[in-house]
Parts: C-alpha cells; structure tokens; sequence
C-alpha cells in the first residue's frame, strides 16, 4: 500500500525532496565551518512569491540547529526588538547561562534547629541593552562551540527602520566576531526597500540570493524522487508533463504532484494523464494565491499594462503596448521598468517582454476590466 501523499504543497512548508538550491546551502554550511568573517554568514534572499525563499530559510535554519546553534526567528512587528530585549533573549539567557541566577544569602541557622533562606536575585534585568545581553549570550554558546542564526522571513512586512536598528546591534555582534549568523527572505522589492533605508548599510554588504526558476531537470528528478520515496512510480510521460506544467516554479512542482497523486492514490503509477488533469487547479490557484497579492497593491497604470500584455499568447511589442493603454513610448517605459522591477515581467529581447510568472496571463485574461 502507498505511503500517504508525499507533496507539499503549502506556503512555508518544506518539501520532502528540496528542489535547486542544494549549491547554496552548501554554502552556507562551509560559511559556519569558516567562522567569523565569512561573507556567507550573511543572506538576503529573494524572489517571486512560491518560489521558496521562506522553504529555503526553514533549511538554513536546520543547517544551523544541526551544530547546535540556537536559531531565533525576529518577531514580526514594530516590537520586534523591544520583545528581543524584553522577554526572548532574558530567556534564552535563563536557560543557557549557569551564571543566570545568584542566590543571596539572607538568613542563617544553627544545624538541627534552624534552615537557611536565600533571596534569588535576577542577573539579567530587562533594562540592560540587547547588545550587551546577546553578546553574553554569545559567550555563552561559545563555551560549546556552538552560536547563534537570526532569520526574518516576509522582509517586504517588516518596518525598515526597526530592521535597520536591529542591523546596528548585528553589526556589533560580527564586529567582536561572535559566532553569528542573519538570513532574511522576501519579495525583491522589499529587500531593495529595506536595503535603500537608512541604517541598514552593513546588510547592503550581505550575499544576495536571488532564487530562479528550477530547471526542467530539477523538476524530473525532485518529482521522480519524490514519488518513487513514497513507493510508487513515476513514467518518463508523467515526468515530461510535470514539466510542462510546473514550468520551473517550485510551489506548483508540490501542487501538481500533490493532485496527481490524489487521482488514484491505489494505483502503483502516477500517469501523464493524471499530471495534466491537475492544470485547471493549478491555473485558478495560482491566480488566487500568488497573482491576486501580486497584482492587487499595483497603481492602475501598472495593471493596465499587464491586461495590455495579457492580449499576447506570447512575448509582446513595448510600442504595441504603448499603442494599446494610448500611451507615448516613455510612458510605456516607466511603466515596464517598475514592473521588471517587481519581477511581474521581463525584457524578452530589443523592444519585447513577456510575464515572469506562469499562468499570470490567463489571470489577467478572466479578471474584469
């Protein structure tokens, strides 16, 4: 009997079989055997929505726990180091620290007829700053060898200058050369915010990871692998439509699996039939999940580009889409540069430019003007 569904196709969520980014976790696990210093102790990564960056930051922080390292996620919010100092880092120091806590002497007595009482008196009150408390903590990690990793996951929601100002006590903490490690994940357009704001130089100097699409090889052998792990088989037929349509994009590599799955999951093989009858679902989830946040927030001008665009079954003139929105040319280029900027689309060529994402065409197609 099969095993249960073995695709994951949930925001966030790590996959059985991780897809592509086997070079940079690689990476990073030579970064913490380097030490102190290391450029790649350091990440910023971003890419579109479903295309893995918060499964990504889930597999660094393993990486790091794997040593021993603690991993503390920033709080989301305009609180977030306000909770560090307040009631995370007092904690962890509570917990770590064999020196935490001292006991006070109050009362005495004679043996056999009396008891002596002690007062516990805390070491680490709320009012010592967070760079002093983290960097104890950091000398308490390094008795075991070990450190600590921050990640902040959703970069585009967090507050800038509360980022910038945790980026000045991370800046110490690198400086003395604690065992430290940041790794943030969000939206291209987010990290280029963040990275503009003021107070945030030393993050400007963190590795950029920008997450691409999987190649069609990937997709095979992470579909084939998943697939055959959980007991079944996966035909070179079925293979091939995997790659048609997940088109290199990570979450639909878990949403189709997941569906062609459930078609028959008695069934010993997953069949190409079964792949391709998952596309109408994988059409109107991706329009719900990753085109509808994308698309919603932009200025009308922006999206009236991309219905301009949507006409096209393929690549479309910048002067066609001009002609259409009833535009001069460096209108047009405005607003194509502000949507290659939040990887909605790209250049295809002198003058072309065709969507980033799949399926965001047929999105566009059955929204009404």
């Amino acid at each position: 009997m099969p095993a249960n569904n073995p695709f994951r196709p949930s925001f966030g969520v790590s996959p059985r079989v991780l897809a592509g980014r086997q070079d940079l976790l690689q990476d990073f696990d030579v970064a913490l055997d380097e030490g102190p210093g290391s450029p790649l102790r350091s990440l910023l990564v971003s890419g579109p929505r479903g295309m893995g960056k918060t499964v990504v930051l889930n597999e660094l922080e393993d990486i790091a726990r794997t040593r021993g390292w603690l991993v503390l996620r920033l709080p989301e919010g305009t609180d977030m180091l306000e909770e560090l100092e307040g009631s995370t880092v007092p904690a962890l120091l509570a917990e770590h620290d064999t020196q935490a806590v001292r006991r006070r002497l109050t009362g005495g007595g004679i043996s056999g007829l009396g008891s002596v009482s002690t007062d516990v008196e805390d070491r680490y009150p709320v009012r010592q700053s967070l760079t002093r408390m983290l960097g104890r903590l950091s000398e308490v990690l390094a008795v075991h060898e070990t450190g600590m990793m921050f990640t902040l996951d959703e970069v585009q929601d967090a507050d800038p200058d509360v980022v910038g100002r945790f980026a000045t006590v991370y800046q110490h903490l690198v400086r003395d050369e604690r065992e430290v490690a940041f790794a943030a994940a969000g939206l291209p357009v987010g990290v280029d915010q963040l990275l503009r704001q003021g107070g945030t130089t030393f993050l400007r100097r963190a590795e950029r990871v920008h997450l691409d699409l999987l190649t069609d090889e990937e997709v095979a052998e992470a579909a084939r692998a998943t697939v055959t792990e959980a007991g079944r088989t996966l035909g070179d037929e079925a293979v091939g439509a995997f790659g048609q349509i997940v088109h290199g994009y990570p979450y639909l590599l878990q949403l189709v699996g997941y569906h062609a799955w459930r078609v028959d999951p008695a069934r010993e093989e997953i069949t190409a039939r079964d792949v391709h009858r998952t596309r109408p679902l994988v059409v109107e989830r991706m329009g719900r999940l990753v085109h509808a946040p994308a698309v919603a927030p932009l200025p009308e001008g922006q999206r009236s580009y991309l219905r301009a665009m949507a006409v096209d079954d393929g690549p479309s003139s910048t002067r066609e889409i001009a002609e259409r929105m009833g535009v001069p040319m460096q209108q047009q280029n405005v607003y194509r540069a502000r949507l290659i900027g939040r990887e909605l689309i790209r250049a295809t060529g002198h003058g072309f430019v065709d969507v980033t994402l799949p399926y965001l065409r047929e999105y566009l197609r059955a929204q009404p003007r």
